[in-house]
């Protein structure tokens, strides 16, 4: 593993090592998040013949789709950096990330609500339930 210095800074700095595992791991997590919506979508669009109620697993399928094309542009953008050393790529690589992880912080922060709802009628339905 390379060891880290302070002794140059700016974006010269930054590895090919560091940019390119950064690139593999942003291209491949985004290539399976695409997957996995595309099986959502199609899934969802089947499944609303039996429940119309399938349109949110639609919905979520179309944002976790937008979060793999995200990665997907991040590793274009980190891979024209690491070869022309443009620094716009590296700024739209680290904006598409910024992007994704704003994405995945409110879909976190949604999922804590909806578990903090769901405990909270779960407890109030327990306490109808002994009255």
């Amino acid at each position: 593993m390379l060891e880290r210095t302070n002794e140059a800074s700016g974006i010269e700095s930054i590895s090919y090592q560091t940019l390119s595992g950064l690139s593999y791991w942003a291209g491949f997590v985004g290539v399976w998040t695409i997957i996995g919506a595309v099986l959502g979508i199609i899934g969802s669009k089947a499944g609303m013949v039996a429940n119309p109620f399938s349109i949110l697993g639609a919905i979520s399928a179309i944002i976790v789709l937008v979060m793999g094309l995200k990665l997907r542009k991040s590793k274009k953008e980190l891979d024209t950096f690491i070869y022309s050393k443009a620094t716009v790529s590296l700024e739209i690589a680290l904006d598409s990330l910024r992007y994704y992880f704003r994405i995945q912080g409110v879909l976190i922060i949604l999922a804590i609500v909806f578990i903090v709802i769901t405990l909270v009628a779960m407890a109030v339905m327990g306490s109808l339930m002994v009255h």
